[in-house]
């Protein structure tokens, strides 16, 4: 088909019409000419200046994002310590619950309980000053038994006493038979330190009221809170060598123990007074029965540390297991069964470094180094019969282990 004259001239101009638009439209895409400036300086400032601005910005916007997630985190963990940890009482003022989660931060997140102290203590400051709270109120009383708490944590153990005989002092004013345990418990605790710093007649006057007033209600004093009390008072007159009083309160706990332990709580118990019953009879002379209630407490002490499979090791029954197993090693080697002895000195070892107690861990390790040391000497002397290192070493009057009081003035902390 041939086109018309007409219509090819037409044609002709549009090719011509688009030709100079693609052309102008690549020129368009062009890079723009350089610039050139007769201050370099200047432009060079200019550039930094605007620079300067955008890093301000963008600092500005991060730090105001930190701000914003540490906020929202910050009170979001206060809202989980009051939801779900550890409520606080109501009647205080927002400030004073919020120095409350921080006690708690230092008592149980990040131990630190000088600083825990300081927590509460301002707490109870402004409960009493600007809130004007009654000094009766539970809330005052129990701030000031936690008080004492972290206090007697912290090592203070006169200002411990302190807060728990003024804690105990408003309790007795009270006629609420619900807070007769809280008491007791009070008294319990007052007696124990007053027994650490060897005030032995203020630790009687406390544990004899709470035996006195737990034996009044037996039906309704918790029975772990009962045999304590008794242990706290037979403890204080085994260190006064009266062991005539103490060894009948021992065996009246000792019966109190249930029959079927179902937990380590009540296994590390037993163990610990059948501790105490070796350490009483050793005071009294009677060794051989010693060395057996301390084989029978050693059992306990290994069967309670691991009785709770879903929890971690008691650390009761560490600790005691620790002491009952170097009170072996001192007795086996005043015997002169000095391979026994180093055993069990290395066992107390290992008890005192999974309980995480230094103090003990680095006693029980001289005991053992020293007696390898002793019987490393008489072999080098020529000496290698058992019997014949026990002739050669002078005879020692029977001394009541050290480790008795050391035990039980930690062991209600």
């Amino acid at each position: 088909m041939f086109l018309s004259r007409t219509t090819a001239a037409a044609a002709g101009r549009g090719l011509l019409r688009q030709r100079p638009c693609a052309f102008i439209r690549r020129r368009g895409m062009a890079s723009p000419a350089p610039q050139f400036t007769t201050n370099p300086s200047g432009a060079a400032f200019k550039k930094l200046g605007s620079q300067m601005k955008r890093a301000v910005k963008i600092s500005g916007i991060t730090v105001a994002s930190l701000t914003l997630a540490t906020a929202i985190a910050w009170q979001s963990y206060h809202l989980y310590i009051e939801h779900y940890l550890q409520e606080t009482p109501s009647e205080l003022t927002y400030t004073a619950r919020n120095l409350l989660h921080g006690a708690y931060i230092r008592e149980h997140v990040s131990p630190d309980y000088e600083m825990a102290a300081m927590y509460v203590r301002e707490v109870l400051r402004i409960a009493l000053e600007e809130q004007h709270l009654d000094e009766h109120s539970d809330v005052v009383i129990r701030l000031r038994l936690r008080l004492a708490e972290d206090e007697n944590r912290a090592g203070n153990v006169l200002d411990s006493i302190t807060e728990y005989t003024r804690a105990w002092m408003l309790l007795s004013t009270t006629t609420n038979n619900q807070d007769d345990e809280i008491k007791m418990t009070t008294a319990k605790q007052i007696g124990d330190l007053y027994l650490r710093i060897g005030d032995y007649s203020g630790a009687e006057e406390f544990l004899a009221w709470a035996f006195h007033k737990a034996q009044q209600q037996q039906q309704k004093v918790d029975p772990f809170l009962r045999v304590t009390i008794t242990c706290s008072l037979a403890s204080l007159y085994a260190m006064q060598h009266e062991f005539k009083l103490a060894m009948p309160l021992l065996l009246s706990a000792l019966k109190q123990i249930p029959e079927e332990e179902s937990s380590s709580q009540w296994t590390c118990m037993k163990g610990i007074i059948q501790n105490q019953l070796s350490e009483c009879m050793y005071g009294m002379g009677k060794s051989e029965e010693a060395l057996g209630w301390a084989q029978a407490s050693l059992e306990s002490c290994t069967r309670g540390e691991t009785m709770d499979k879903d929890d971690k090791p008691n650390r009761d029954c560490q600790e005691c297991g620790g002491v009952v197993s170097n009170n072996l090693g001192m007795m086996l080697e005043l015997k002169g069964e000095f391979d026994d002895a180093v055993r069990y000195y290395q066992q107390a070892v290992t008890f005192a470094a999974s309980a995480a107690d230094l103090a003990g861990q680095d006693q029980y390790s001289m005991n053992a180094a020293r007696l390898k040391e002793q019987i490393q000497n008489q072999k080098n002397a020529g000496v290698t019969v058992a019997s014949d290192i026990t002739a050669a070493i002078e005879p020692e009057p029977a001394k009541k282990p050290a480790s008795f009081s050391a035990w039980m003035s930690k062991l209600w902390k």
